[in-house]
């Protein structure tokens, strides 16, 4: 059970770290007047990607040199999850109290059309999701030394 702990508290911190990070680049795409460029806004997921590596490099470093499979897909789960939550609710707060016309940006695109602030904030939540779990998917298949053997030699 304190490897699940471990795992769980891991893609929390690293979520959070990834969440604001993504919120500080946000604001900076708004300083620089390019928050409403598609291609600028999605290279912010970058931050989750990052934080799925690093937490997946700390987490090996801290159990001995060893990388689960299932505890590094989790990792990439819940820091997706956490980091592109925090993100999106920071985007639901903006475009509500912040900046009103930033939603009519986001509703011009194709697939933001017709969501409700709320809807917007669970569509970034599940693209962040997706990201998180695919990058850790990947990174498990480099850090993942195990070669589908188990703990019991009989199987």
């Amino acid at each position: 059970m304190a490897t699940g702990k471990t795992t769980d508290k891991t893609g929390l911190r690293y979520g959070f770290f990834a969440g604001i990070a993504m919120i500080l680049y946000f604001l900076l795409l708004t300083v620089l007047g390019i928050n409403n460029k598609e291609e600028a806004r999605m290279a912010g997921y970058i931050f989750i990607i990052l934080a799925v590596m690093m937490a997946i490099v700390r987490y090996k470093k801290v159990h001995g040199n060893v990388m689960p499979y299932l505890p590094g897909l989790g990792i990439g789960f819940v820091i997706g999850l956490v980091s592109s939550l925090l993100y999106g609710i920071f985007i639901m707060i903006y475009t509500n109290y912040i900046d009103a016309d930033y939603q009519n940006t986001l509703r011009t695109e194709d697939y933001f059309n017709t969501l409700s602030p709320v809807m917007l904030c669970m569509a970034y939540a599940l693209m962040g999701l997706v990201v998180g779990a695919f990058s850790a998917y990947i990174l498990m298949m480099l850090y993942d030394k195990s070669g589908g053997r188990t703990a019991d030699k009989n199987i």
